[in-house]
């Protein structure tokens, strides 16, 4: 845990370098407001001021300054506009005007301006009446959106939502007034057009809904059929179109059952195949595995050591304890008699030598003590660890099962594609399991016949999908072909056909964008509409 120190000191840290990278950010912008304060360019000195502000809060110099500038930036910026303004020329009026309302949101002059622009736009687009047909009110509202967000004012983006709320509810009640599989898909466009414009209405549920309807009403119907000289197990798991039909989505789906009136003809993908029964090969090893088979208690080599070390110990102190008893024999022999009692060679007394030999004596008692205790402290037996091999055979299984096949569509002048072949394999590993060594058995997985029919299938999807996206492109031109351009009084009819082309042209789903700019396009707009 650290104590308190050391938060305080890590917290002081990071204050520091907090502060010093905040600092560096408010000189270089002071630096940048005060250069451009002094050569009259007071937008970039408005920023500089904010910014500086930004990072040093309590700096009264920057943060007095910023609303003064901001000011005078806009001012500068309102008399750059207004010529334009007043010409009508908005794309030099406006860029000025959003750089001051990034300053002072909401300004007055500002406000104003903007709201004259808006109606200047307004005016420009009134050629398309919202109240017209369709498609001119589509156009209408792309036009206006094209200022979307260079008129940032209330009444300009309340306009906007209204003029796209009003579009919603029209497109809203086209939808709404058709029913029928044979008309799904231009509800579904419809619908979606409706929540594009305005997603805040409820009309989510009707959306799905009709899109659910229309990709079971629209969507091709592909049986896929499998023959040829297959294993029984294997044939029986072989559900090619169910494992690939999320793939096949949206533009075609699995049939089922006979189609309904108004539904696409089915296209029959007959798969002409060969397939092997499974051979299996088995390679085996033999594996060693070291454990702890047991352990056993052993002579310390230790323990003799140190016993030794005692014994030598206690021999050396007793030669030492007999020849200190001489000395001190002698000692009291030369008090005794001191005329008798010459000094050794070497000048010492015998009473010298005898203290003398009193050291050597403790010293070796201390010596006999710690072998002693050594000994003590060794133990006679240690524990010795046995380790063993233990042999067990690995099997290696290898499955594999081969394959061959071509394909054909029942499309016009369809041909049998080129023959594929290859293998469909498994591998697996089996040994026994030991205990003892924290081996865990590892059991033979035998793959079933429906991992064989599944790696087959996955083999022949490219070739499927190949199939399918061919004839759905060939269905979507010649759909595309009966609706090509958007007719003056056009109905649902037209938006179902349109609505397939796309789904089957593209493979994706009708796009509400396209649909609409379509429909902006026909009365002669530039501009795309955008969705809310």
């Amino acid at each position: 845990m650290r104590s308190p120190l050391q938060v305080s000191s890590l917290s002081s840290l990071f204050a520091l370098l907090v502060l010093s990278g905040c600092n560096s950010a408010y000189r270089a912008a002071m630096s940048r407001a005060e250069e451009a304060a002094q050569r009259g360019d007071f937008m970039t000195a408005a920023h500089g001021y904010r910014d500086a502000c930004a990072a040093s809060p309590d700096d009264e110099k920057a943060c007095s300054r910023a609303p003064i500038f901001a000011q005078k930036a806009t001012d500068q910026a309102i008399a750059t506009a207004r010529p334009a303004c007043d010409a009508g020329d908005l794309d030099q009026c406006l860029p000025p005007l959003l750089a001051g309302w990034d300053l002072i949101p909401n300004h007055p002059e500002l406000t104003s301006l903007f709201d004259r622009a808006g109606q200047v736009h307004t005016e420009r687009c009134s050629q398309w009446k919202h109240e017209g047909a369709v498609a001119q009110a589509t156009a209408g509202l792309a036009c206006l959106q094209t200022r979307a967000t260079q008129i940032p004012v209330q009444s300009y983006q309340s306009q906007l939502s209204g003029r796209a709320n009003q579009l919603s509810q029209r497109f809203a009640g086209l939808a709404a007034a058709l029913s029928g599989a044979s008309t799904a898909g231009a509800a579904n466009v419809l619908w979606s057009a409706a929540q594009c414009l305005a997603p805040e209405t409820n009309v989510a549920g009707q959306a799905d809904s009709a899109r659910q309807s229309f990709l079971a009403q629209s969507a091709i119907p592909v049986a896929i059929r499998v023959e040829g000289k297959i294993p029984n197990p294997i044939a029986s798991n072989l559900n090619a179109c169910q494992s690939l039909a999320g793939n096949l989505a949206p533009a075609a789906r699995c049939a089922v059952g006979n189609p309904l009136p108004g539904q696409p003809e089915p296209l029959e993908i007959r798969v002409n195949a060969l397939i092997s029964h499974p051979r299996e090969d088995v390679v085996e090893e033999v594996r060693s595995l070291r454990y702890l088979a047991s352990t056993r208690q052993v002579p310390n080599p230790q323990f003799r050591d140190a016993r030794e070390r005692l014994k030598k110990a206690e021999y050396e102190l007793q030669v030492t304890e007999s020849a200190k008893n001489s000395k001190d024999q002698a000692c009291a022999q030369s008090r005794r008699n001191p005329s008798s009692s010459g000094g050794t060679q070497g000048g010492k007394s015998p009473c010298d030598e005898a203290s003398e030999f009193a050291q050597t004596l403790e010293a070796r008692v201390n010596e006999r003590n710690e072998a002693r205790n050594f000994l003590s402290n060794t133990p006679e037996l240690i524990t010795e660890e046995v380790w063993d091999n233990f042999m067990y055979p690995v099997r290696t299984h290898r499955w594999a099962s081969n394959y061959r096949f071509t394909l054909q569509s029942s499309s016009p002048g369809s041909a049998p594609t080129p023959q594929q072949d290859g293998a469909v394999q498994f591998e697996d590993q089996e040994h026994v399991g030991f205990p003892p060594g924290g081996l865990q058995a590892d059991p033979l997985d035998v793959p079933p016949a429906r991992a064989y029919a599944d790696g087959f299938v996955q083999q022949l999807a490219p070739a499927v999908f190949s199939e399918v996206q061919r004839e759905s492109i060939a269905r979507g031109n010649t759909r595309r072909a009966q609706c090509n351009a958007l007719p003056q009084n056009w109905d649902a009819t037209w938006v179902q056909c349109w609505a397939e082309a796309s789904l089957w042209g593209t493979g994706k789903e009708p796009q509400v964008p396209e649909f609409l700019n379509i429909l902006a396009s026909s009365a002669g707009a530039t501009a795309q509409p955008q969705c809310r």
